[in-house]
């Protein structure tokens, strides 16, 4: 598993390096980084489990008061 971490961080690093590369500091990469931030947000929040975790105690909660009269 650390091994496809490690794999993982540096094709991400030769990703950036690729786009600075191709893409430079203009409004045309401000553009594309805005436009890849809102899915990879969703996919942070939904995909990773940040939401999932953050509302188990909460759902936890509520299912306990619920049965109660």
């Amino acid at each position: 598993m650390a091994l496809a971490t490690l794999i993982s961080r540096i094709l991400g690093m030769v990703r950036e390096i690729v786009y600075a590369r191709f893409m430079g500091d203009g409004w045309v990469a401000g553009a594309f980084q805005l436009a890849f931030l809102v899915p990879n947000l969703f996919r942070r929040l939904l995909g990773e489990g940040a939401l999932t975790a953050a509302f188990i105690p909460i759902f936890k909660e509520k299912e306990k008061n619920c049965w109660s009269i």
